[in-house]
């Protein structure tokens, strides 16, 4: 019950940041400085995170005990996200390559939109952000819920966003292993996407 009120208040708290940047309620040194706060915000919360992870030894035994399984999460949610978004963009008129390339982002739309738009333009480049960004938010909504019946599964919808913004989430929802596991996938997946959206652009061509 609180982590999805939790879950509530994070989407209420960017509908009234959209709300107040468009009506101008902010002053302009709120919206000068608004990466800053946003950075140091997450640290806070990835630093808390890793506090708890931390304190419980116990933790990292088990997790390193899965050894060389630890992977196949990472490489499977990126291959997975991959293939499934070159098809439903190959469906919608899409070269199968460039709907790929959309969901290898994992939601990271900050690198998707600019790499994406480099290769394919920037109409393409705006789907890639905007894609990237409803997972990062549908990822917010919807951990809590798929926590309850899969700890994996709420952590491969996050992809690469389980490494930093939606860490806290994922550690409130499961527990200290769920969040070092999701910190494992997240990382590994932010490692990865640059060399498989690189990848398909040369595929593409």
């Amino acid at each position: 019950m609180v982590v999805a009120v939790a879950g509530a208040l994070a989407l209420l708290s960017f509908a009234a940041g959209v709300l107040f940047a468009q009506l101008k309620f902010l002053p302009t040194i709120v919206l000068n400085s608004a990466d800053v706060i946003g950075f140091a915000a997450l640290c806070w919360m990835v630093f808390v995170v890793g506090v708890m992870v931390g304190s419980q030894k116990e933790v990292w035994h088990k997790a390193f005990q899965e050894g060389w399984r630890l992977l196949l999460l990472p490489v499977g949610t990126l291959l997975l996200s991959a293939l499934t978004a070159g098809l439903v963009g190959k469906f919608l008129g899409m070269p199968i390559t460039v709907g790929a390339a959309i969901g290898s982002a994992c939601g990271w739309y900050s690198l998707s939109g600019v790499a994406v738009a480099k290769v394919w333009g920037a109409e393409i480049g705006l789907v890639a952000f905007a894609v990237n960004f409803l997972r990062e938010l549908l990822a917010f909504c919807l951990i809590p819920l798929l926590a309850k019946f899969s700890r994996l599964a709420a952590i491969a919808l996050c992809g690469a966003t389980a490494a930093d913004t939606t860490l806290p989430v994922i550690a409130k929802s499961t527990d200290p292993k769920g969040a070092l596991v999701g910190l494992i996938s997240g990382g590994l997946i932010t490692a990865l996407v640059p060399l498989v959206i690189a990848l398909l652009s040369w595929l593409a061509k």
